[in-house]
């Protein structure tokens, strides 16, 4: 029997972003024994989570009353700013499932209305299933360490179909990731892998093997490769992308520089830059439309959830997707929250 794949679901995330927030939600919502979530259950998260616990002095500063006599250390002030602290965490929320709802119809597996959440999951609708595969894949903090990798492999099988869909006619894509599922992706060692795609994108540079741990069978910054020979691919200076997914919601701010020239060069360097794709299952959509920490985005191309769907939508992909066993577990659990 393999390890249970959801655990610690009783604790929020320690992080403030919004986003990671609301995925929170819709994972407790999705697997709670009644099928809902709302407002008094991030209230009953309160003293255990990072994010709305209250600096006492802090508190006492700035809503010391006269009641009080301007004493420190009154338990009121303290749980009013708390209750301010819950308030505006639940607003948040709230607007970004309403823009989820919005954005995502039709593969958003629930309901928001009247402050409530509600499962609306569908095990047969393809689309449904899309949805949740990113959602899990976005909280990986929560799958057991053993079940990890199957999670990681889904969005690069993900990444991968959706390569095969939005590059031209005549481009090769090959899968290069170490969790990879599907049937024509690279084997062997990192040194033999990049050696396997030298032969193909006929590179100005290859990193010789003997600089390579020969028990490094990792993927080097790339998951997902794709090319086009040109009908005279051995000439070079062809065209080349390169792709590096991330389920990490903390490290994706480096992480998307592992498929960029200024990474990969030291490895294998194509006579023409290649371009570079971070693909993640995370929801970067601003509440503003923009993207989530757009000050951090570097020269790379970014697909998160909502360009996912939206590519998923244009090109008809979500029956092209396997039934991930995962997702099935995780919508099947029922937790009393």
């Amino acid at each position: 029997m393999p390890e249970e794949l959801l655990h610690t679901l009783d604790v929020p995330p320690r992080e403030t972003k919004g986003f990671l927030w609301a995925d929170y939600v819709e994972l407790r919502c999705l697997t709670s024994q009644d099928g809902l979530y709302g407002e008094g259950h991030v209230v009953d998260l309160e003293t255990e989570s990072e994010e709305l616990m209250v600096d006492v002095d802090l508190d006492i500063e700035e809503f010391v009353s006269a009641e009080d006599g301007g004493e420190k250390g009154s338990e009121d002030n303290v749980f009013f700013r708390n209750n301010e602290s819950v308030a505006r965490k639940w607003a948040d929320i709230c607007s970004r499932l309403n823009s989820r709802m919005i954005s995502m119809e039709g593969y958003w597996p629930f309901e928001f209305r009247e402050g409530i959440l509600y499962r609306t999951f569908d095990s047969g609708n393809s689309k449904h299933v899309l949805y949740v595969a990113l959602l899990i894949a976005s909280a990986l903090r929560y799958c057991n360490k053993k079940r990890q990798g199957e999670v990681a492999a889904s969005l690069e099988e993900i990444g991968y179909h959706i390569f095969r869909a939005i590059m031209p006619k005549g481009w090769e894509v090959r899968p290069f990731g170490a969790h990879q599922n599907i049937a024509n992706g690279f084997e062997g060692t990192l040194a033999q892998k990049l050696a396997s795609l030298g032969e193909q994108i006929y590179p100005t540079y290859l990193k010789p093997a003997d600089e390579f741990d020969d028990r490094n069978t990792g993927d080097g910054g790339l998951d997902v490769v794709a090319w086009h020979p040109l009908g005279d691919a051995s000439r070079g200076h062809i065209p080349v992308v390169f792709a590096q997914c991330g389920c990490s919601p903390g490290d994706w701010e480096h992480k998307q520089f592992e498929s960029t020239p200024v990474n990969m060069e030291l490895k294998i360097l194509p006579q023409h830059p290649a371009s570079s794709f971070y693909i993640m299952p995370h929801d970067m959509r601003s509440l503003t439309g923009g993207w989530e920490r757009g000050d951090h985005l570097g020269r790379v191309i970014l697909l998160d959830r909502l360009r996912i769907i939206k590519l998923a939508e244009q090109y008809e992909l979500p029956d092209t997707f396997p039934g991930w066993p995962f997702v099935k577990e995780a919508s099947e659990l029922r937790l009393v929250i």
